[in-house]
């Protein structure tokens, strides 16, 4: 005959529990050493670290290396020093090229203004501003250059500053032409 145990599905439900309670002991034990192997080896690493900085430190408190970058530093000064140079005579070397006012075909221009009774003494281009100082030996010929200057392209304003008989020879002008160019685009 068969034996009626009462208690058996009492028994069952005490094993899975003791069951479970080994599994999430063993999960804990299990974390619990990987939490004490991972503190073990980053223990290791920074024990190791510390000494390379030790190391380094030595190394980098040498006097050879302390004049070694003494001088570094001192050439990265100049380095900077010369860089800003450099950036400021780059500004100015464009800023001379795009006012490229003095050119050879603004004074084969000027040069060919000039009427055969007008010679030149004196050219002189500043800026924006050109000098003329010559002799003629008419007024006439001396307000045909001006006039002519006048029409040429890159003239702004041309006027006549002086014209007299005192510093030429007799029976010739010297005169005075002051000449605005426009501003170069």
């Amino acid at each position: 005959m068969k034996d009626l145990n009462f208690f058996k599905p009492y028994q069952g439900k005490n094993k899975e529990k003791i069951n479970s309670r080994i599994y999430i002991y063993g999960a804990m034990v299990i974390v619990a050493l990987l939490m004490v192997g991972t503190f073990g080896v980053n223990t290791v690493r920074i024990i190791l670290l510390n000494r390379s900085i030790d190391d380094y430190n030595k190394k980098l408190s040498d006097p050879e290396i302390q004049e070694q970058l003494r001088e570094a530093e001192d050439t990265n000064k100049q380095i900077t020093t010369l860089k800003k140079y450099d950036s400021a005579l780059t500004d100015v070397a464009v800023s001379v090229k795009n006012r490229d006012n003095v050119s050879d075909v603004l004074l084969m221009d000027i040069s060919s203004t000039v009427p055969s009774e007008v010679s030149f003494k004196n050219l002189d281009i500043s800026d924006n501003t050109i000098n003329i100082k010559g002799v003629s030996t008419s007024r006439s010929a001396v307000a045909e250059l001006k006039h002519n200057l006048s029409s040429l392209p890159k003239m702004q304003d041309v006027y006549v500053n002086s014209i007299d008989n005192l510093g030429a020879v007799e029976g010739e002008y010297s005169f005075d032409i002051k000449c605005m160019l426009k501003d170069v685009e």
